[in-house]
């Protein structure tokens, strides 16, 4: 590992969240900048210097924030009522325009910025205007409710193969699926009960699938669910889930974080061990051999340290490569 930043952020400073933030912009010549919540400030670099600059102060500290680039912004929020959404733009950082809810955590689908965890409304997936995200009162834009009253709230978003799977949890758990293009024809229907995201930052990426870590601390993938259902079989983590339910304090699901290696065919899943309050482990899935006359990843813990956040971000050299921040004022 290397040091992003050669000096630290503060001694005893977390860094709660990383994002890569690459604007394109119109003059053909796009601009790069390592995003990340520590403490109560929000703060930038370049990836090829980490002098890193404040762009913003007083928001909640040790909250669990989220990221999403849309029509050139940075979206930025968190699980914290008294944090707003935000904007960036590598210029201006502002509450983001256009009366958006409260939320925790959003995406983009289908040329709209979508997004959940209102605490007023937790059963409530809001989306904008068309190829808008500063626009939630218009004509086109609107609502869903996702269950109400069902005893969970929406806990993560991902859109995946022309759809958009809404997590509900963390108790009972169900995951659903928003079809259509258009407020015409925006259906929701359930993709199944019983299984569900820990948060919206342990959701990740597979080759042709989604996967996601749930609150349990198990592991699993919307195609194995589709095919197997909930039963214990269909985990990817299915000949570790005993250790896993044994060994992670499920009380902290919200701050885990999970992040693909494309390069290596690896995902890193930072959690919480038992009797520990931060993500001092890294759960690493290898699933190269997935297909290959194997059915489950490989797996193997990584305890040179943990990370409080994670992100895959692109190097000076245009690779791609994962980074971790800590609660040392470091990203590594």
């Amino acid at each position: 590992t290397a040091k992003l930043n050669e000096t630290t952020l503060g001694a005893s400073s977390t860094v709660k969240g990383i994002y890569d933030y690459w604007r394109q912009g119109t003059i053909g010549s796009p601009t790069q900048r390592i995003v990340a919540h520590v403490d109560t400030r929000i703060v930038a670099c370049a990836v090829a210097d980490g002098i890193f600059s404040t762009i913003a102060t007083g928001l909640s500290s040790g909250a669990v924030p989220a990221y999403s680039t849309f029509d050139d912004l940075l979206i930025i929020s968190s699980d914290a009522n008294a944090d707003v959404p935000k904007s960036w733009d590598q210029s201006t950082f502002q509450n983001l325009a256009g009366f958006p809810p409260n939320f925790s955590f959003s995406v983009n689908h289908k040329n709209r910025q979508w997004a959940a965890g209102d605490i007023t409304a937790p059963s409530r997936l809001y989306y904008s205007d068309n190829l808008d995200p500063e626009s939630w009162i218009d004509v086109t834009s609107g609502s869903i409710d996702v269950d109400p009253s069902d005893g969970d709230a929406i806990v993560g978003l991902a859109s995946f193969k022309n759809e958009l799977f809404v997590f509900k949890g963390p108790y009972k758990g169900s995951i659903h699926r928003i079809s259509g293009s258009s407020p015409n024809d925006f259906t929701r229907s359930l993709f199944i009960r019983g299984i569900t995201a820990a948060y919206h930052n342990t959701i990740f990426t597979l080759p042709n699938d989604l996967g996601f870590m749930s609150p349990r601390g198990t592991v699993h993938s919307l195609v194995a669910t589709q095919n197997f259902g909930d039963y214990e079989q269909s985990t990817l983590s299915f000949p570790i889930n005993r250790a896993l339910r044994s060994t992670v304090n499920q009380a902290t699901y919200k701050n885990w974080w999970a992040v693909e290696d494309q390069l290596n065919g690896m995902v890193y899943l930072a959690y919480t061990p038992s009797g520990q309050t931060r993500n001092t482990e890294v759960l690493m899935m290898d699933y190269r051999f997935l297909g290959l006359g194997e059915s489950f990843p490989r797996w193997a813990k990584w305890r040179t340290f943990g990370a409080d956040a994670m992100a895959y971000v692109i190097d000076t050299n245009n690779r791609t490569r994962p980074f971790f921040g800590m609660n040392d004022g470091f990203i590594y």
